[in-house]
């Protein structure tokens, strides 16, 4: 099979990974106007806004995203860098070498997917545009993340 149609999936999320990531700055763009007022930084469990902060938590995280995505990148490049759970056969520790760099990458999605989501409900609840957040997109994203790391640990363990 030729691999750049095998990898085409794949880059499309690299690429989505990359716009979310961009997304995440975008509030940056408004933080003159959000200067003196108090931003949310906490949410209770029904979404209410529990805690607050000034805005340069709009500054903190994006650049944690960033970081996230950075050492992702760098896990992703480097699959010796993550551990297996358990002691794996040869051919699990092959497996592993050969598709660490799918799981890597689709988890970075999620991350910057769960990350551009706060962001946004952040900036949403500051701006006036929502009174809280809506907990659908929070715990979306939280699933998606357990569901590719339980799958990816499923295969691993059924090809070991």
């Amino acid at each position: 099979m030729n691999t750049e149609i095998r990898n085409w999936p794949h880059f499309a999320i690299e690429m989505v990974s990359i716009l979310l990531l961009l997304c995440c700055f975008i509030p940056l763009v408004n933080y003159g106007k959000l200067a003196g007022v108090e931003v949310p930084s906490h949410f209770d469990v029904t979404g209410a806004v529990d805690g607050t902060s000034n805005a340069s938590i709009f500054i903190f995280l994006p650049c944690m995203a960033l970081a996230i995505f950075v050492l992702l990148t760098v896990a992703e490049k480097h699959p010796k860098m993550v551990n297996a759970p358990k002691k794996l056969s040869s051919n699990g520790k092959e497996w592993l070498d050969a598709n660490n760099w799918k799981f890597v990458r689709e988890l970075k999605l999620c991350m910057t997917g769960l990350f551009t989501y706060i962001i946004w409900s952040m900036y949403a609840v500051a701006t006036g545009k929502a009174a809280e957040v809506q907990l659908w997109g929070f715990t979306l994203f939280i699933a998606l993340t357990i569901a590719v790391t339980l799958r990816f640990y499923y295969l691993l363990y059924n090809h070991n």
